[in-house]
């Protein structure tokens, strides 16, 4: 009976029919494609089955307009100092980075990365952005480590034209020693509309939520560990209730399961833990949905989470992002050394 009871909570994340016929289970595996870099890639955008964008150290962009086909370097110009460790892309002409560390940059390209438009720029001494989304073509949010106690929140209403610092009463109000970990890009997600959820380290594995596009916010503990290098790593929700958060130790053991996923049912308000046994196999700094599963990645490997199973199942492959398609039709993976993977099945 706590087998099944867990399973159903599990299952209840995932949309389903009972007058669907039951088909023959697929097994999703990566399948590498060549970038022809080696340039660490934690930024990861995808847009359809043909396009995707990618970005990472050295100042390093690059797209593909044929399903992974081939991958084109658009890098930034004269940035080669620069790590962008998040990217969002909304076609295959237009895309945003963002930069961690100093300086703090956010550069825009609309013509495929022929060119690009500084679009935010700060040498602020502690400021450390961590990750960007948007919740449609014209508004998004970012934010980076605290500074003075509390959260920096960028956020633009006009398709990343100009950004707006959050007043700092604003802002979320962090533990000292708290941070984001800028992985993956995806420890700040937003959701339908208006959502939008940060998750930190360090002190306490907090998560903080607003349903107003960031401009009040709440707070809620989570039950992953948390130390300077542990925490959330990674959020996704699956409808407004429904959400899953990934993390861990990235300096601990790789194949460490204890603590690193929780899922909510109430928007956030609270997190529980699954058993003891259905975790990821190790620190996991990324996840989203796709159809019937959940994908988790880590450096050290990569699991799968299917509709009505018990645990998670290894895949093979080392990467530090994923991301599903805004059409729902495809899946990549990014990682280190010019790694990228698109998701397949046998």
């Amino acid at each position: 009976m706590k087998h099944l009871f867990l399973l159903l909570i599990v299952a209840g994340l995932f949309a389903c029919s009972s007058n669907k016929k039951e088909e023959v289970k697929r097994e999703p595996f990566w399948s590498p494609q060549e970038s022809n870099s080696t340039a660490h890639f934690r930024g990861l955008s995808s847009v359809s089955e043909n396009v995707a964008w990618v970005s990472g150290v050295r100042g390093t962009v690059m797209r593909t307009v044929d399903g992974g086909t081939s991958w084109q370097d658009v890098s930034v110009p004269q940035s080669d100092t620069i790590d962008f460790r998040d990217i969002e892309a909304f076609d295959e002409n237009t895309a945003i980075v963002l930069s961690a560390g100093l300086p703090a940059v956010i550069y825009k390209t609309t013509n495929g990365g022929e060119t690009w438009e500084q679009k935010y720029f700060s040498t602020v001494e502690g400021t450390f952005y961590d990750a960007m989304d948007f919740w449609d073509d014209q508004t998004g949010i970012a934010f980076g480590d605290a500074m003075e106690g509390r959260l920096l929140i960028l956020r633009t209403f006009d398709a990343g034209e100009t950004w707006q610092e959050l007043p700092y009463e604003s802002r979320p109000q962090a533990l000292d020693g708290q941070g984001g970990f800028a992985a993956s890009g995806t420890c700040l997600r937003t959701h339908g509309t208006k959502d939008v959820y940060i998750g930190l380290g360090g002190e306490e594995s907090s998560l903080f939520y607003s349903k107003d596009q960031g401009a009040t916010w709440n707070k809620s503990i989570t039950p992953l560990d948390h130390s300077p290098s542990a925490g959330i790593f990674s959020i996704q929700f699956k409808d407004d209730k429904s959400g899953i958060i990934v993390g861990g130790d990235y300096r601990g053991d790789s194949l460490t399961t204890k603590n690193n996923v929780a899922y909510t049912r109430d928007g956030g308000k609270t997190w529980l833990s699954v058993m003891e046994g259905m975790e990821p196999h190790g620190y996991r700094s990324g996840m989203d949905f796709f159809e019937e599963f959940v994908l988790v990645v880590g450096r050290g490997s990569s699991d799968y989470y299917r509709q009505g199973e018990y645990a998670y199942t290894r895949m093979e492959g080392k990467y530090y992002s994923v991301s599903t398609s805004k059409d729902g039709k495809a899946v990549w993976a990014s990682g280190p050394r010019g790694a990228i993977a698109k998701l397949a099945f046998r």
